[in-house]
């Protein structure tokens, strides 16, 4: 869900091979901690960086439920609205594949 805002570092949290949870809100994944019977003391700590001392959401000036809000209904605050699609828009560059140059050329590893 934090790669539809932008809270994201680029070959930082968003590096991986395989991302299960990745297009659930969390919501969504606290529901499936609950299920899984994740402890409480993990699901209410409020989700932060560990830098700077500021959960998430005061990094960020949205809520995370504002942010699920926009993702399944397309409205949330006014407020939140505007910052959310804010940075999503400039966040854009972090959901996509790399821009590389491409040319002919003859490469003998694809021959394996």
């Amino acid at each position: 869900m934090r790669q539809w805002f932008g809270y994201t570092t680029k070959w930082g949290d968003s590096s991986y091979d395989f991302n299960p949870i990745g297009n659930f809100t969390v919501p969504e994944v606290l529901e499936i901690g609950r299920m899984l019977g994740v402890p409480s003391k993990i699901l209410d700590k409020a989700p932060n960086d560990g830098l700077g001392g500021q959960t998430d959401e005061e990094k960020m000036g949205v809520k995370y439920s504002q942010i699920a809000e926009m993702i399944e209904t397309g409205n949330t605050e006014s407020l939140a609205k505007e910052k959310i699609l804010k940075m999503y828009k400039a966040s854009k560059h972090k959901r996509e594949k790399i821009p590389t140059y491409t040319f002919e050329r003859d490469n003998f590893l694809l021959k394996y």
